[in-house]
């Protein structure tokens, strides 16, 4: 029995679609589509039904506390989703974005110690850019301001490239794993298909929404204040090096995932009526 953590999340949904429901007890903070609720920020502890394999896909910074009651209910196999940004973020000035590096980096080094001891296999998945079903915090987020204000603004001329990696292509993977574990310890980046730039993948978005892109380019140091004021206002976690990121190159190396898991990420947005269900009619 497989149990998924973060079963209402992007991932943790396209996990549901994909699996066959009897194989999976789903764990999420709330009761929608999850088998039972756990909050895996609050220390109780929970007792699980007996279970051989975890695919974690809440934060993987909850995940040690909660080791040990893993272990104790009989997960021998560890799936767990952390992120590029560990890699991408680590030069970052920015104080939230070093605070991120670094629970992503304690918990990865925390997981792997524990597996490590007590001879448990662990696949550690490092995703880009998440996107899918209209409930990512990344494309669906633009894809939002896009179709309330009809335009874009990006840093100069926004160059740098992505990968955006539908949630489909992670479950894919995830399904994978719980039929093929891996022993010992690996790490792989899962990017997307296509390599675009910022610019282009804006396009794209607008395309899928049926919009004509409009996309404005202001200088780099007049969209850092922009996006530090709107950090202040607004719910979003916006950091004033999203604007240098525009032009920065965060691309990465499908092809070990692709050997080993025989990997197959798909294109950007070739289905925007699923991804972007909430502006596409």
């Amino acid at each position: 029995m497989i149990l998924v953590t973060g079963a209402n999340g992007v991932v943790g949904y396209a996990i549901q679609q994909l699996f066959e429901p009897k194989a999976c007890i789903r764990v999420s903070r709330s009761a929608e589509n999850g088998d039972f609720i756990w909050d895996m920020e609050n220390p109780e502890t929970i007792k699980l039904p007996a279970v051989s394999q975890l695919i974690h896909c809440a934060p993987i910074w909850l995940l040690p506390a909660h080791l040990t009651t893993l272990y104790k209910a009989g997960v021998r196999h560890f799936t767990v989703f952390s992120s590029t940004s560990v890699l991408s973020k680590a030069t970052s000035e920015n104080t939230v974005e070093q605070q991120l590096v670094e629970r992503l980096a304690s918990a990865e080094q925390a997981i792997s110690g524990f597996c490590a001891e007590r001879d448990l296999s662990l696949t550690i998945l490092r995703p880009s850019l998440i996107y899918g079903y209209g409930r990512d915090q990344n494309i669906t987020h633009i894809a939002g301001f896009i179709s309330r204000f009809g335009f874009a603004v990006v840093a100069g001329r926004a160059q740098g490239l992505r990968q955006p990696v539908h949630a489909d292509d992670l479950a894919r993977v995830c399904l994978q794993l719980s039929h093929n574990p891996q022993q010992g310890q690996q790490i792989y980046a899962v990017a997307g298909l296509d390599v675009i730039t910022y610019r282009a993948m804006l396009k794209s978005i607008f395309i899928g929404l049926g919009k004509r892109p409009v996309i404005i380019s202001i200088p780099v140091w007049s969209l850092r204040l922009v996006l530090r004021l709107a950090s202040k206002l607004g719910r979003f976690d916006y950091t004033a090096d999203m604007a240098d990121r525009m032009q920065q190159n965060l691309m990465y190396d499908n092809q070990p995932a692709i050997d080993a898991l025989g990997y197959k990420p798909s294109t950007f947005l070739d289905n925007p009526k699923r991804d972007l269900p909430d502006y596409v009619a």
